[in-house]
């Protein structure tokens, strides 16, 4: 009897109690869910829903429970699916017997909500599915508006913006991108980044791209970029992945600026400076001749550079020294030219001025577009450097005035002897802090000085002296003097530039030279030289402080000296002042006229 009262137990309950569970699983449903079954009036038109089942998560959303939603119209208990229309759209799913998908939005105590509904037909009715994308839509909104700051930003940078795919592929490229190349930005877009970089540096591109999968995130990288006429242009671009929630990355943010006048400025100072070596090395004539034209050729992209000195009894020129690009024909010192007016090196000599010049000849020239700068010697024309190029289009922009600053600098190599010794001291230095010594360094600063004079660039000197220096080489002793000046000049090379000049020019004294650099800019990097001093252990865990005076060049400069003499001063009233400071020089008074 037990036994068959368990077994009739058990199929009377086994049925409800699947049920049981299986509204429990509707309850635990992540989308909210409606099974509605239509309202009709007497000409059979649906014009409600009555539900006739409801999870949780549906019937939570309008304050009621899904007990007391059971039975109900739709209209009643979601007055809202009234209001946006969502009836409607339910009668249209019974009445073609299509499902349907649709978005919608409302207003909640915590802001906007919003869902996506799918509406399916079922029997005389339908059953609804909401899912809650708020998430979604507000991630959406957020890089919408993101996607709008950037390109924003993009739209009016200086610097080229670009969006790029991890292989390389260009995807956005910002309007700068015609200043700097000479593109349109539909032009690039759609093509990889390294058809953009000159041949030698693609690998280094793409290196760059490479290297971002394994971090660091951003990397910065120096190359040559291909403008649209022709041409290179030195460009500096910072790459910055953009990664998806897993880490990976899914496109990178590129920013690239123009650095051509950076990059051959040092470009310029290297060379100056290996040709220096030469020249204190006792290096002959003629190779140091044919390394001035390979140095200058190589800093301004040229296919050939030569050095060619003018006769005086003839109208012609002597090849001093001559460099060319592999696979063009090679030209030999003592070779002697004809000056035809119609070629770069004879118009500098009719002129005395920078020439930029096509041959036009009958006969094919090797380098049919130079441009040529005069090389002088105590005021005279002694000769010219020229950079030879196979097409127009293939001179770097600016092409005229670089050649013509590096003349200016390689013109004391090549002029005479005078110049050449001039060279020997600037390639000597002080022993003990490895800075320029006395004479190279007034000897760079009055170049320099005269450099802006002519061109007009920006010129900074900062003096540096020692505080207490004696005290110090008193009480512990010369050595440890030598330490903390050896100590100082590291100091000062690490806060140079490769254009700068620094030098030790007295005993405890130092001086910076800083070209193309107005007041303000020294005025920073002196502050964070005298905190470095400050920071830095001299000698046997002693410190040290320096007083600095800054001077930037002034119309009333009358020479190099002039310029010094404020900085000096400027130093005079910071030691004054209390030392360990930094003070700015006033201006000279105008000249009289």
């Amino acid at each position: 009897m037990g036994s068959e009262a368990s077994i009739r137990r058990d199929e009377t309950s086994g049925p409800r109690d699947r049920v049981d569970r299986l509204l429990l699983a509707f309850d635990a449903l992540a989308d909210g869910v409606w099974l509605l079954e239509a309202e009709r009036d007497a000409l059979g038109t649906i014009h409600d829903f009555r539900v006739v089942l409801v999870n949780r998560r549906a019937a939570e959303p309008t304050g009621t429970s899904t007990e007391d939603a059971v039975g109900r119209l739709l209209s009643d208990v979601a007055p809202l699916a009234a209001e946006l229309g969502h009836i409607a759209r339910y009668a249209e799913v019974v009445g073609t017997g299509e499902p349907l998908e649709f978005e919608f939005e409302y207003e909640t105590g915590a802001g906007p909500s919003w869902h996506w509904v799918t509406a399916s037909p079922l029997g005389g009715g339908v059953v609804v599915t909401l899912r809650d994308v708020t998430a979604r839509v507000l991630d959406e909104q957020r890089r919408a508006a993101s996607e709008a700051d950037y390109r924003l930003l993009a739209e009016n940078a200086t610097d080229m913006i670009a969006r790029i795919t991890p292989d390389g592929r260009l995807l956005y490229v910002s309007p700068a991108c015609r200043e700097i190349l000479g593109f349109d930005p539909s032009e690039m877009v759609g093509r990889p980044d390294w058809e953009f970089a000159h041949p030698d540096d693609a690998a280094a591109v793409m290196a760059v791209r490479d290297g971002s999968a394994r971090g660091p995130d951003v990397r910065t990288a120096t190359y040559r970029g291909r403008r649209r006429g022709g041409g290179w242009v030195w460009l500096e671009s910072t790459t910055r992945p953009v990664r998806d929630a897993a880490g990976a990355i899914v496109e990178l943010q590129v920013a690239t600026r123009d650095v051509s006048e950076r990059a051959v400025a040092d470009a310029e100072h290297a060379a100056l400076h290996r040709v220096s070596e030469a020249v204190a090395g006792g290096v002959d004539a003629g190779e140091l001749y044919r390394l001035v034209a390979a140095e200058m050729a190589r800093v301004l992209e040229a296919a050939g550079g030569r050095v060619v000195r003018y006769l005086d009894d003839e109208p012609a020129a002597e090849v001093m020294g001559a460099w060319r690009r592999e696979g063009l024909p090679r030209v030999a010192a003592g070779v002697r030219l004809p000056m035809d007016p119609s070629s770069a090196i004879g118009r500098v000599r009719v002129t005395g001025h920078t020439a930029v010049m096509e041959i036009a000849t009958r006969a094919p020239a090797v380098l049919p577009f130079a441009i040529a700068a005069p090389v002088r010697v105590t005021g005279r024309l002694w000769g010219a450097v020229a950079a030879g190029y196979t097409s127009p289009d293939d001179a770097p922009a600016g092409a005229g005035d670089r050649v013509e600053r590096f003349a200016k600098l390689v013109s004391l190599a090549v002029a005479d002897a005078e110049a050449r010794a001039r060279l020997e001291r600037q390639a000597t230095t002080d022993a003990l802090t490895g800075l320029a010594n006395h004479a190279t360094f007034h000897s760079a600063l009055a170049d320099a000085f005269a450099h802006a004079v002519r061109y007009g660039p920006p010129l900074a000197l900062v003096v540096i002296d020692l505080d207490h220096f004696k005290a110090l080489n008193d009480s512990r002793g010369h050595r440890a003097g030598d330490q903390a000046l050896a100590a100082v000049g590291a100091v000062m090379r690490d806060h140079a530039r490769r254009v700068d000049v620094v030098g030790r020019v007295g005993g405890e004294e130092f001086a910076w030279l800083m070209p193309e650099t107005a007041a303000a800019g020294a005025l920073e990097a002196a502050e964070r030289l005298r905190r470095a001093i400050a920071a830095t252990l001299v000698a046997d865990g002693a410190r040290l402080t320096a007083s600095l005076g800054v001077a930037e060049r002034a119309p009333g400069d009358a020479d190099a000296e002039a310029l010094f003499r404020r900085a000096d001063a400027a130093l005079f009233a910071a030691k004054r002042a209390g030392r360990d400071r930094v003070v700015a020089a006033g201006d000279p008074p105008a000249a009289s006229s």
